[in-house]
């Protein structure tokens, strides 16, 4: 039913005001979770830096480990937003020049399959790395699993996006103009 109402051409049915709502609360919550982190690491390496020059032993081993599995959370959101939004790198010259032809249509599509190919493949080898791993972290003792989840988790996020652009570029060059968001 919902791709029924994608491909119908009516862009305010509920289900896609629906979804549109969904995609804004996930962007923001995400977008809160990313800047948490970096505001974590920041954090744990100032304390870090800070206690090496005060004459109180504390140690911070532990850090290491926590920043390490904020960075690997913060590195693969950050990525599924940058995705959700379009910016990430690109060579988009032929895009530029030939913009509107069928030709860049079809290549918008063909980019978009090999995204979604090369992030279906990263996600199996994410899934396999997450439940083939039994060690456990040196200091924390965790089990490395949770930084693992880090990429299956921005993963399958990117490829819900993935997805989205495929559809995006088939209707572009199917109906010359976008439908889909």
């Amino acid at each position: 039913m919902l791709l029924a109402s994608i491909t119908d051409g009516v862009g305010g049915t509920k289900e896609m005001t629906l979804l549109k709502k969904i995609d804004e609360a996930v962007f923001k919550a995400l977008k809160f979770i990313v800047v948490a982190l970096c505001c974590g690491i920041a954090i744990i390496l100032m304390l870090r830096v800070i206690m090496r020059f005060l004459p109180i032993t504390f140690a911070m081993t532990w850090s290491d480990e926590i920043v390490e599995w904020m960075m690997a959370y913060m590195i693969f959101i950050a990525s599924a937003l940058i995705m959700r939004e379009g910016t990430h790198f690109r060579v988009d010259l032929l895009q530029e020049r030939f913009k509107g032809t069928l030709g860049v249509n079809v290549l918008n599509v063909f980019i978009a399959i090999i995204n979604l190919v090369f992030f279906g493949v990263l996600m199996y080898y994410a899934i396999d790395l997450l439940l083939n791993a039994h060690q456990t972290t040196p200091l924390l003792r965790y089990p490395v699993q949770v930084a693992y989840t880090s990429i299956a988790l921005g993963t399958g996020l990117i490829i819900i996006y993935a997805i989205r652009d495929l559809v995006n570029a088939v209707l572009l060059m199917v109906h010359g103009q976008k439908k889909a968001e």
